[in-house]
C-alpha cells in the first residue's frame, strides 16, 4: 500500500475556483440546448465543472481504443476514467482517472498532454484516497490517408513521467489500424510498453485493444470493445495470467461533445471482475 496522503477533495475545490475565474471573464456564449444539438461554443468554465461532477463521482471508470485520425487545428479536452468491481477487497472500487488537453499540430500529428490520478485503499485498508501518479505527454500520427489502402494506418507514442518514487517512468508506443464497411468501423491498437529509469524491470509488456460499432446516427454508435494485456513479453503467461476484458461500449456526440460508455467483463482470472469505462471529450476546430 501506499503512504496515506491527504485526498484529492482540495483539488476538486480548486477546479471549481478556475471554473469560476473563467466564467467571470468569459465573453462569449451560453450552453446550447441538448435537443438541438448545436455545434456553438460553450464555455471553459462549463467544461470544467462538468468534468468536476463527473470525477467525484464513484460510478464510472475507462480505456480507450485510439483511431489513427488527426485533424489539424482541432483543440480537444478530455475528460476519462475507469472504476473497478472484483471480489479482491483490494481491488473492488479502485479508480483510475485521467484529464488531458490536446491540439492538432499539422494534418498528422496531434499531441496531447494528460494527468492522472488513481483511487485506493490507503494503509487501513477500509478508506479511499485519491493520488496524482503521472504526466504523460501522448502523440499520435497518422501515417496513410483515409482510404488510400485496404487499412487505414497510424502510430502513437507516449511517455509517462511518475509522480511516485517507488514507480519507473514509461515508453509506450501503439499501432493504429482502422477499417470502415458500410455503417461499421472497426479500430485495433497493438501496444507495447517499456520501463524507464531507475527501478523498472527490464521487460516489455504488450497489449492489445479491438473495437467494432454500427452507426445509427451521429448521436448513437452501440459497439463492442476488447482488452488485452499480455504482461511480459519474455514471461510466457497463460491466458488465465493475462487480463483480458470484453463487454458493448456505446458512442456518440451531442454537438461538440463526443461520448464513449461501456462495461467490461473479466474473461480471464487474473482480470478484474468488472470494469466501468467513460470517456467524454470536447472538440472544437479553429
Amino acid at each position: 500500500m501506499r503512504e496515506a496522503r491527504d485526498p484529492a477533495s482540495s483539488a476538486h475545490f480548486k477546479i471549481l475556483e478556475w471554473a469560476y475565474f473563467l466564467e467571470e471573464r468569459s465573453t462569449s456564449v451560453c450552453i446550447p440546448a441538448i435537443s438541438r444539438f448545436s455545434g456553438k461554443a460553450v464555455p471553459v468554465a462549463g467544461i470544467i465543472v462538468f468534468i468536476f461532477l463527473l470525477s467525484a463521482s464513484d460510478a464510472w471508470a475507462t480505456k480507450k481504443v485510439y483511431s489513427p485520425y488527426v485533424e489539424k487545428g482541432e483543440l480537444e479536452l478530455e475528460a476519462r476514467g475507469s472504476i473497478n468491481f472484483d471480489d479482491r477487497h483490494d481491488e473492488d472500487g479502485t479508480q483510475k482517472q485521467k484529464y488531458a488537453l490536446g491540439y492538432g499540430v499539422t494534418d498528422r500529428w496531434f499531441t496531447e498532454v494528460y494527468g492522472e490520478v488513481e483511487k485506493e485503499y490507503n494503509d487501513d485498508g477500509e478508506d479511499f484516497d485519491f493520488y496524482f501518479t503521472e504526466v504523460e505527454w501522448e502523440n499520435k500520427f497518422q501515417l496513410t490517408d483515409k482510404g488510400q489502402y485496404p487499412v487505414d494506418v497510424g502510430f502513437l507514442l507516449e511517455y509517462a513521467v511518475s509522480a511516485e518514487d517507488k514507480r519507473a517512468d514509461k515508453l509506450e508506443w501503439k499501432v493504429l489500424l482502422a477499417k470502415e464497411i458500410g455503417k461499421t468501423k472497426h479500430y485495433a491498437n497493438f501496444k507495447f510498453e517499456h520501463g524507464v529509469g531507475g527501478g523498472h524491470a527490464n521487460e516489455t509488456e504488450g497489449g492489445f485493444a479491438w473495437s467494432s460499432r454500427y452507426r445509427l446516427n451521429e448521436h448513437f454508435e452501440p459497439g463492442f470493445e476488447y482488452h488485452a494485456g499480455l504482461g511480459g513479453l519474455n514471461e510466457g503467461r497463460n491466458f488465465q495470467e493475462q487480463d483480458h476484458q470484453a463487454g458493448p461500449v456505446f458512442y456518440g456526440a451531442l454537438g461538440d461533445f463526443h461520448y464513449d460508455l461501456g462495461y467490461l467483463w473479466g474473461v480471464s482470472k487474473a482480470a478484474f471482475d468488472g470494469e466501468l469505462k467513460w470517456i467524454l471529450e470536447y472538440e472544437r476546430s479553429f
